[in-house]
């Protein structure tokens, strides 16, 4: 029988084999004993609106009963969408700047966890007036669907009481416009901003589940291993004598 030298001692291969298969065991329990993180998701949506405003974003809280709260992730998502139309009553040409921009935040507990600024901007050039007031021709334009998307994201890890427990969590999130259109003195025009946003909270903890203890599932490993040890005890002894 072909014969291994370990640490010393000489052992047959079937010993040197179970030795390593108990060794590899308890490296797996180990390993399994920390895999038990674990996540929950929620999302709530507003549809567009014009801006100003203010609306609640509300999402169930976390279970208690479920584990330990280890940290909230929320992603954030602000669109904005609208029209603009202008006309130069100038008798130059002219370069009008159409901006179509809002601030749109999530607050909790009148604390701003994130501020997202959508903006789309774009400059166009016109005639002089064409003597028609009708929003188009030369020295004019009229634009539909402009728009712009933002995103972010929070991680939060402390003070959690806010999200534990039965019911919601409130969100607040406002939407104020910044839009406007800018040119020469002689620029009549008009703007419209909606304004939308989504959120997802993903809340990450760890189970109350109990799982065996990482020392008392090595003890179970090594303990099947010394019994796979023990059918080769008496060939391990009597090649260590010789």
């Amino acid at each position: 029988m072909e014969k291994i030298l370990h640490n010393g001692f000489l052992m047959n291969t079937k010993c040197f084999n179970a030795l390593v298969a108990t060794s590899t065991l308890a490296g797996v329990i180990l390993a399994s004993g920390s895999a038990n993180a674990a996540s929950l998701g929620y999302t709530a949506a507003i549809a567009y609106q014009p801006t100003d405003f203010t609306s609640l974003l509300s999402v169930q809280k976390f279970d208690s009963s479920l584990g330990i709260l280890d940290s909230v992730v929320l992603d954030f998502i602000a669109d904005i969408t609208g029209s603009s139309k202008f006309e130069n009553l100038g008798n130059s040409q002219s370069s009008p700047t159409v901006d179509l921009s809002s601030n749109v935040s999530l607050s909790l507990n009148n604390q701003t966890l994130l501020s997202l600024n959508p903006a789309n901007v774009t400059t166009y050039q016109v005639t002089g007036f064409d003597n028609s007031l009708d929003f188009g021709g030369s020295s004019g334009k009229t634009i539909n669907s402009i728009g712009d998307t933002k995103s972010g994201t929070q991680t939060l890890t402390s003070n959690l009481q806010s999200f534990i427990g039965t019911g919601n969590v409130d969100f607040l999130l406002s939407a104020i416009s910044g839009s406007k259109v800018t040119g020469s003195g002689n620029i009549i025009s008009q703007i419209q901003t909606n304004a939308k946003g989504s959120l997802a909270v993903t809340y990450n903890y760890t189970p109350t589940k109990s799982v065996p203890e990482p020392s008392a599932m090595l003890g179970i490993g090594l303990i099947a291993g010394f019994g796979l040890l023990s059918q080769g005890k008496k060939s391990w002894l009597h090649i260590s004598k010789q």
